[in-house]
């Protein structure tokens, strides 16, 4: 269940101070962490929507959110326009789950392989950007090349009840020689890069 704020918004100029104040602070990649450990990432870490129990922003502020995002992968791309994996993850409804990560070699295919792609999957249909995101962030989100995937997270099936699971979107996995894993969907991630020259 993604948690919203139904109150007012106290102080919308320091939140929108905030998400710039993010936002400039993660213009250019952590060189340091990207060398030792291959790989660096951003998410959206603005008070107070990160604390324990995290919320979603509303949508006028979760918007700007994503414009900080695709500013922070902009440049990222002018900085690293050969890294093997950079990509921006853009989730809904659980939006402060997105984020922009880049990887080296040894972490591309890692990270490569996070989602299910639905386009990959003969049971599940795409559904597009959500309408909320407003007519000018997706006027914008038009501009990259977006991968539609699931927004999983893994349950022991016996640890949850039959019915609580029937209620939910999920699909069941079955390694080889290994016991059943069991995925429970919350929503949808997209992957997003720049186009490709001559993509669609």
């Amino acid at each position: 269940m993604a948690l919203t704020n139904r109150k007012k918004v106290r102080g919308w100029k320091t939140q929108i101070r905030r998400v710039e104040r993010w936002r400039e602070r993660h213009l250019t990649p952590d060189w340091t962490h990207f060398g030792r450990f291959d790989f660096d990432y951003v998410k959206i870490q603005i008070d107070p929507w990160n604390r324990l129990v995290r919320r979603q922003p509303p949508l006028w502020l979760g918007r700007q959110m994503i414009h900080g995002l695709l500013n922070i992968y902009d440049a990222w791309a002018e900085a690293a326009p050969d890294a093997p994996y950079l990509r921006i993850w853009l989730a809904w409804p659980f939006l402060m789950d997105s984020q922009v990560v880049m990887a080296g070699e040894s972490q591309a295919g890692r990270y490569g392989g996070m989602f299910r792609s639905v386009s990959e999957l003969g049971w599940a249909s795409t559904r597009g950007f959500p309408p909320q995101f407003g007519a000018l962030l997706l006027e914008r989100l038009r501009a990259y090349q977006w991968q539609e995937c699931l927004n999983e997270y893994e349950v022991d099936a016996e640890d949850v009840s039959p019915r609580w699971l029937a209620k939910r979107p999920h699909s069941t996995l079955i390694p080889e020689g290994g016991r059943p894993v069991t995925w429970v969907e919350q929503g949808r991630i997209w992957v997003g890069q720049r186009r490709l020259t001559g993509g669609v």
